[in-house]
C-alpha cells in the first residue's frame, strides 16, 4: 500500500472524529428541538460534514485537521485553488460511487494513492506537503 494513500486513510479518520464531536455537540446544542433521531441520521450529519469539510478545505491553506495531522493537502490538477464547486463534487462523488470504483479498480489505487476516484471526478490530487 502506498504510503500516501495510508497518509489518506489517517487524516480521514481524524476527520471523521472532528467531524462527529462537531455534529453531536450541534445536536445536543442547536438541534435538540428535531426529536426525530432519523432525521439527525440520515440529513443533520451528512450536512454538517459537507459543510465542515468544505470550510476547511476552501479557507486557510486548503486542508483539514486531519491533512494537517498527516501533512498532506488536496491541490487542484490545474493549478488554481480549489473551487467550492470542486469540493462539492469532490465530497458527493467520493460519498456515492466512488466506492465502488474504487473497488473495481483496487490495485491501481492501492499503487498510487495521490489520486483516487473522487479526485479524478473532480480534477484533485492529494499531494505531501513537506512544511
Amino acid at each position: 500500500m502506498d504510503d500516501l494513500l495510508k497518509r489518506r486513510i489517517g487524516a480521514g479518520v481524524v476527520d471523521v472524529l472532528v467531524q462527529g464531536i462537531v455534529s453531536g455537540v450541534l445536536e445536543q446544542t442547536v438541534l435538540k428541538r428535531i426529536k426525530n433521531k432519523a432525521i439527525h441520521s440520515l440529513i443533520t450529519e451528512p450536512a454538517v460534514n459537507c459543510f465542515i469539510e468544505t470550510v476547511q478545505l476552501s479557507t486557510g491553506s486548503g486542508q483539514t485537521v486531519g491533512q494537517r495531522l498527516f501533512r498532506i493537502q488536496v491541490v487542484s490538477k490545474n493549478g488554481q485553488p480549489l473551487a467550492v464547486k470542486q469540493i462539492a463534487k469532490r465530497i458527493v462523488y467520493r460519498e456515492t460511487i466512488a466506492p465502488v470504483k474504487a473497488w473495481k479498480n483496487r490495485k491501481v489505487y492501492l499503487r498510487d494513492g495521490s489520486i483516487l476516484p473522487e479526485d479524478e471526478f473532480a480534477g484533485t490530487r492529494v499531494i505531501r506537503k513537506i512544511n
